[in-house]
């Protein structure tokens, strides 16, 4: 999915989001805003939207001398999400559809997201997944396929999401204790997504193998992922990707073995597949 110029108008839009969440002096928010407008009107339309994202996020944390700019905002992500682990936990003892409940569970937990402009509440979505429906349901299909396969990558996507994510890899394996699970993260800091150090940190390499895509992109950039990561990904029967950033990525290779899953927060991605803000899908590639 290439970039539009909304997309443009809202990456803009996330810097200087990023500049007033950081508390900069003025001047520099001032310098770092003049030159992001600059570079946003060479940003190529035959790129997509996180991939051209890469570079602004990347000159924010040069010149704000921060590796991890939005450390802080991770990090209160992971802990506002943890307190929602008993009420989830007590729906999916209670449910008769295990997977379903989890995978509705690390649904909700989209909704953190420091790159849209369009904000939920966690709180809310987290109280009323369990009555959404889906607008695209195509989980028959991947449950089917996940009881045919002895490989599964996981796309993340941000942090906080991940907390969400450890129910769901739990609840995999404990259906499927045969099944390899890998859980894909980011190689470097960008935005609010999720490292291998945030997944580390929640201990979700319990359940799962944690891997770095290599990626530096908010998204699974195929041409910036690691020759090792692509080889996996190649071969590994069949992908969950979490989040918007991976969808824009990834949607335009019409691949079947992926099956997206994520809340609809922009009208570009609204528009392309048909759909409403503020829904969420399980839609096979």
């Amino acid at each position: 999915m290439n970039i539009t110029n909304e997309c443009v108008n809202c990456i803009i839009y996330q810097i200087e989001k990023a500049t007033k969440v950081l508390n900069l002096d003025e001047e520099l928010s001032k310098s770092i805003m003049k030159e992001v407008r600059k570079r946003a009107e060479n940003f190529s339309f035959d790129d997509t939207p996180p991939f051209v994202a890469k570079d602004v996020y990347q000159y924010l944390a040069k010149r704000t001398n921060l590796n991890d700019p939005l450390e802080e905002i991770k990090q209160l992500s992971i802990k506002q999400a943890t307190t929602y682990i008993p009420f989830i936990e007590k729906r999916l003892e209670k449910s008769e559809d295990k997977l379903f409940t989890a995978i509705k569970a690390a649904v909700a937990g989209n909704v953190i997201d420091f790159s849209t402009k369009k904000e939920f509440s966690l709180d809310e979505e987290i109280n009323s997944i369990f009555e959404t429906s889906f607008a695209i349901n195509d989980y028959k299909i991947f449950k089917k396929e996940l009881e045919k396969t002895n490989s599964i990558i996981i796309l993340s996507d941000n942090a906080g999401e991940n907390v969400f994510d450890k129910i769901l890899v739990k609840t995999i394996k404990a259906l499927y204790p045969k099944l390899t699970i890998y859980y894909a993260t980011r190689d470097k800091p960008i935005i609010n997504d999720i490292t291998t150090k945030e997944a580390y940190q929640i201990g979700i390499d319990k359940y799962c193998e944690v891997i770095s895509t290599g990626v530096d992109t908010p998204g699974l950039e195929k041409k910036q992922a690691s020759k090792e990561f692509l080889e996996l990904f190649d071969k590994t029967p069949l992908i969950l990707s979490k989040g918007m950033g991976n969808f824009e990525c990834l949607e335009s290779y019409k691949d079947k073995k992926i099956f997206f899953l994520f809340k609809v927060k922009c009208e570009v991605v609204a528009n392309t597949i048909s759909r409403n803000l503020g829904e969420i899908v399980l839609k096979r590639g």
